[in-house]
């Protein structure tokens, strides 16, 4: 795969993940090992409990929305990114509570993993951009929804994990995570950081965490790099993800960017691709910023647009 091909799987990747982790996001891990003791294979397999699983969460819309930004303007305005989240939670229902009061009063100062949830497209715009112009782009972006050093540093890391994985050819996540612990050592990261990496490497049992541990970075950077580790296919990762509920949208997207950063989006089951779709809101936020206003819009195809123009960009 080249560059271009690798930005593309890496989206399909979390858009697929944010889908299919829609179906027991925000459940208790006890409670999806009763209502599927079996597992779940499919987008739907929860639809009669979350009608709207396989729709588009804040977890893909934010980050379709910071590329829709750079593309129109041919440029990296923080101010213009900020603007579209705040006309983005002014669309129909839009995101949570939570993140509604991010976006419209300031950055939260709490360990929150929301700050992970741009970090694909914060690393394929680092294959187009001087490294000191991308990062003084990177920290005022990721600013607007955390003020925590441990968010950022953790969220800078992902986003050097997937540029990466665009930039070099990875085929063992072993190496990969192996490779990310090297980095964050060397960048003098938070020793937090390093330490929950090289947990992941010692690849111990996982723990079942709380719904409010769930959410903490360090804890989403150790289930997603353990599982990266454990299962050598999409598939099987993201379905190990579903059942453990909580945070299972973002951890869902996360691995699976990378997973398909690493094996390919042939790694991604269509069956699945098939089955995600935009958010009204954001599906509005589109047709309102392109020429795409009659055009159903589809993830997949999504991924192709926004990669032309995070890769295209001067």
């Amino acid at each position: 795969m080249d560059s271009r091909e690798r930005s593309i799987a890496i989206l399909t990747g979390w858009f697929t993940g944010d889908g299919m982790g829609s179906q027991t996001d925000g459940m208790q891990y006890s409670e999806v090992e009763a209502l599927c003791p079996e597992g779940i294979e499919e987008v739907y397999t929860l639809e009669e409990i979350r009608p709207l699983c396989g729709m588009s969460s804040e977890v893909s819309d934010l980050p379709a929305l910071l590329a829709l930004s750079i593309a129109a303007n041919k440029a990296c305005d923080v101010h213009h990114v900020k603007a579209s989240y705040r006309k983005y939670i002014q669309e129909g229902e839009g995101p949570g509570e939570h993140i509604r009061h991010i976006l419209q009063t300031e950055a939260s100062k709490a360990d929150h993993s929301l700050a992970l949830s741009r970090t694909p497209i914060h690393g394929i715009l680092k294959a187009s951009q001087a490294q000191k112009k991308w990062l003084a782009f990177f920290k005022a972006e990721s600013q607007i929804t955390s003020s925590s050093d441990l968010c950022l540093q953790t969220a800078l890391l992902f986003s050097y994990g997937y540029a990466s994985l665009i930039e070099d050819e990875f085929d063992d996540a072993l190496h990969f995570v192996g490779e990310l612990a090297d980095l964050a050592k060397r960048n003098r990261l938070d020793e937090r950081i390093i330490a929950a990496l090289h947990t992941a490497l010692n690849q111990k049992p996982l723990a079942v965490y709380d719904a409010k541990q769930s959410s903490f970075v360090l804890t989403t950077l150790l289930v997603v790099m353990h599982t990266l580790i454990a299962f050598d296919s999409y598939e099987e990762g993201i379905k190990a993800l579903v059942m453990r509920g909580e945070n299972a949208r973002l951890v869902c997207a996360l691995y699976g960017g990378f997973a398909a950063g690493l094996y390919g989006d042939r790694s991604i089951p269509e069956r699945w691709v098939d089955e995600v779709f935009p958010s009204p809101a954001l599906e509005a936020m589109i047709k309102k910023q392109t020429l795409f206003k009659r055009e159903t819009i589809r993830l997949e195809k999504l991924a192709v647009s926004l990669t032309a123009g995070l890769l295209e960009l001067d």
